[in-house]
């Protein structure tokens, strides 16, 4: 089951996931996206660190809060994901679609330097 913890860095909002992104977990967690992009945030660090299953299901939800985040002018980056994490990720080529970090110190820099 995913379970996610969320803290504001400046005026980026981190969410460290951990668990099974699947579609049960992953369509509570875009819910929760949508409603952060609702109040008004706009740039999102999603901190992978404590993922360790993620089938086509939490892929499709990752890229639905990607195109919601990008349609409402945010901003969204991926850090800390583990091998087999990443390796699915270059496998269905969304690392290509995704901006992604080695930590979560760097995605929070970088989103934090652009401009939206």
């Amino acid at each position: 089951m995913l379970r996610y913890d969320s803290r504001i860095v400046g005026d980026v909002e981190v969410l460290t996931l951990s668990g099974g992104f699947d579609a049960l977990g992953a369509a509570a967690f875009r819910g929760h996206v949508v409603q952060c992009i609702e109040q008004g945030k706009r740039k999102f660090v999603l901190a992978f660190s404590g993922v360790d299953f993620i089938d086509s299901t939490g892929l499709g939800f990752l890229v639905s809060i990607l195109k919601t985040t990008l349609k409402h002018g945010g901003r969204l980056r991926i850090a800390c994901l583990i091998p087999v994490i990443y390796e699915i990720f270059v496998m269905t080529k969304l690392d290509q679609v995704f901006e992604i970090d080695d930590t979560e110190e760097q995605s929070i820099q970088a989103i934090q330097t652009t401009t939206m």
